[in-house]
């Protein structure tokens, strides 16, 4: 595995894992931005429809990056 590489194919399914520290930071990183943001949501009273989609556009941004980031493609694994 090359040193630029944070994510690795998960062994069954679908997409990537952390598979080192970078990985797991960005991971966690990704969780504490979600979290603040539903906080400031909840906290300036936005409509439940409102979070879903900002979470959901939040998770369909880091996609590109996790895959370029991946040592190998992403495809569904059986066994």
């Amino acid at each position: 595995m090359t040193a630029d590489k944070w994510f690795r194919p998960k062994r069954y399914g679908y997409g990537a894992t952390p598979s080192n520290w970078k990985g797991w930071a960005f991971v966690g990183a990704f969780i504490v931005v979600v979290l603040a943001v539903l906080q400031g949501l909840v906290h300036v009273g936005a409509p439940r429809w409102l979070a879903i989609l900002i979470v959901l556009a939040l998770a369909g941004a880091i996609i590109p990056f996790t895959k370029a980031r991946t040592d190998g493609e992403w495809r569904w694994r059986w066994r």
